[in-house]
């Protein structure tokens, strides 16, 4: 019986000692708070201790202590944080050497929380030097997305005491933070100085920057931290262009090579093997050269692309000729009917294979976008007295195909068209000829309709905030496709576009300094002191159908100010 009471007695204290949430009344809000008395002193100087605790008003919990606990500088060596009861202890690991006269600031983030509701303490740090005094200055800022303008949450801030470039990638830094989910970030307790500043992804965190495969960002010049320095200009954070490699290549066929690559090979050079009547045709297509060639002697041969030398098969120009034919590039080659019937055996002939006819496939047309017939190879010649356009059964005389200049394989139709009008355009066997000597050996067809002005919208575009001389790249983004472009070079601070003729959706502009003038947005390059590209992209208003809108856009802001009338 007396056994019975004593378990009793045990098993009543230690439910006494469990800390066990309360049931109702009001929900806890308040934040854990420091019990100071109970805590080692902060803002201490002449810091010699290898730990410190700090205790606590009611009973907490430890979470993500890996990612939550920042230490600035960082340090050397691991340490090790625990939780015992109401009290959070931070030992310094024992080979652990710390600076001295320094600063040493030690953010808990996130990671005390009160046990019953998760309440997280607030602006929990603890702060101690190892000279005589605590330094009291601070450097903030922001780190944004260089492309979107979009801030960037746990990039990690990092400060150097040495202007060496390749500091980043030897050596931990100096003082460090992380931004938050707004891209804001504070180091406080910085010494005055002049510092190195960069901004890394630091994905896998070892405080230090892994080259082209972490994003980067950086200031203009070395920061002077004193007493009147304020907010640090948005760092603008970007992924480095890798140098440009090729990556495969793709040569199953006679007449064609493709190339692939990490990025776009604009500037590359591809020089073919010097053989008598090779003849090449060449287009980039983003991160692809495309080389078509006609080899007369279907032999091997080589293609130097870089420093590599790509071997080119000898294929059969005859058999390839032999299935070739000059199409549209968006449609199908017509599907053969009749041939021949096999009865057990025995093969049976049939009537002659025909092509099923096919419908002209209609396709509209915007005056401000041109008018391109895709084929399947390079065009070489066009025949206009093979190429007819009509309207209701009338031969259009003002009508004009040319080759395109921007792809080998299109041909762009001028014609004036008329709103509300249907055109039908036919292009006779042997119309369009393509490096091969191989013309369409089918009548092609085509039909365009152009929608009636009244169904159409007018989008009046000023671009603000310019800097006179800068040349710019703006553009006018159907979603993802592209509806206008616009190149153009600042004479004064604002400019004034007009897009006639626009179907009636929503669209953003995008306007790129093209410091380069390549017409594409490029990244930074940390070495070279480089920024990438500004970029400032915004969703205008709605475009309706016989409505004019009025929009803006600032080359440094992203202000609206739309109108719209009718």
């Amino acid at each position: 019986m007396k056994q019975l009471t004593l378990l009793a007695c045990i098993l009543g204290l230690i439910a006494c000692a469990r800390p066990i949430a309360p049931e109702g009344g009001p929900k806890d809000t308040t934040p854990p708070g420091l019990v100071p008395e109970k805590s080692t002193p902060n803002l201490s100087t002449r810091f010699e201790g290898r730990s410190f605790q700090l205790t606590f008003d009611e009973w907490v919990t430890l979470q993500d202590v890996g990612t939550q606990v920042l230490i600035s500088p960082p340090l050397a060596k691991r340490p090790e944080v625990t939780l015992k009861g109401r009290t959070v202890t931070f030992r310094f690991d024992e080979s652990e050497e710390l600076r001295p006269n320094t600063t040493y600031t030690i953010n808990f983030g996130t990671a005390v929380k009160d046990l019953h509701e998760g309440n997280p303490a607030k602006d929990l740090r603890f702060v101690f030097s190892t000279g005589d005094y605590i330094d009291s200055l601070s450097v903030s800022g922001s780190v944004v997305n260089a492309q979107t303008g979009d801030p960037m949450e746990n990039i990690s801030i990092l400060l150097y005491d040495v202007a060496d470039d390749s500091i980043i990638t030897k050596e931990r830094p100096y003082y460090m933070a992380r931004s938050d989910k707004s891209g804001q970030f504070s180091i406080p307790n910085v010494r005055a100085g002049r510092f190195k500043c960069v901004a890394i992804e630091d994905a896998n965190q070892n405080l230090k920057w892994d080259g082209e495969t972490e994003q980067i960002g950086f200031p203009d010049s070395m920061i002077v931290v004193n007493d009147s320095l304020r907010s640090l200009p948005a760092i603008r954070v970007f992924k480095p262009e890798p140098r440009l490699r090729m990556l495969r290549q793709e040569i199953n066929r006679f007449g064609l090579v493709k190339i692939f690559f990490n990025g776009p090979p604009d500037t590359v050079q591809v020089q073919p093997a010097d053989l008598p009547g090779l003849r090449t045709v060449r287009h980039t297509d983003q991160d692809t050269i495309l080389l078509w060639y006609d080899n007369p002697d279907s032999t091997a041969w080589n293609l130097l692309v870089l420093e590599d030398t790509v071997p080119v098969k000898a294929f059969s120009r005859n058999g390839f000729l032999q299935k070739h034919s000059m199409t549209f590039r968006d449609e199908r080659p017509p599907a053969p009917v009749g041939g021949q019937q096999r009865q057990g055996r025995q093969t049976t002939p049939q009537t002659p294979a025909v092509p099923i006819p096919r419908l002209a496939r209609t396709v509209n047309v915007y005056p401000n976008k041109p008018v391109l017939l895709p084929f399947n190879s390079p065009v070489e010649t066009i025949d206009t007295s093979k190429c007819r356009i009509q309207s209701d059964s009338v031969d259009v005389r003002m009508f004009l195909p040319v080759r395109d200049t921007a792809d080998p394989r299109a041909v762009q139709v001028l014609v004036d068209w008329q709103p509300g009008v249907r055109y039908d355009l036919t292009l006779l066997p042997g119309a369009v000829v393509d490096l091969f000597g191989v013309g369409n050996t089918d009548t092609l067809l085509r039909s365009f309709t152009v929608p009636e002005t009244k169904q159409l919208g007018i989008l009046n575009l000023t671009v603000g905030d310019l800097e006179p001389g800068q040349p710019y790249l703006l553009r006018l983004l159907n979603n993802n496709e592209l509806e206008s472009e616009r190149t153009f070079t600042a004479d004064s601070s604002s400019v004034r576009f007009v897009f006639s003729g626009l179907q009636p959706v929503t669209y953003t502009a995008q306007l790129i300094s093209d410091d380069n003038r390549n017409r594409r947005w490029d990244p930074g390059a940390y070495y070279l002191r480089r920024q990438p590209e500004r970029i400032v992209q915004k969703k205008l208003d709605p475009l309706r159908a016989n409505w004019e809108v009025e929009s803006s856009i600032q080359a440094q802001s992203t202000g609206d100010n739309s109108r719209r009338r009718q």
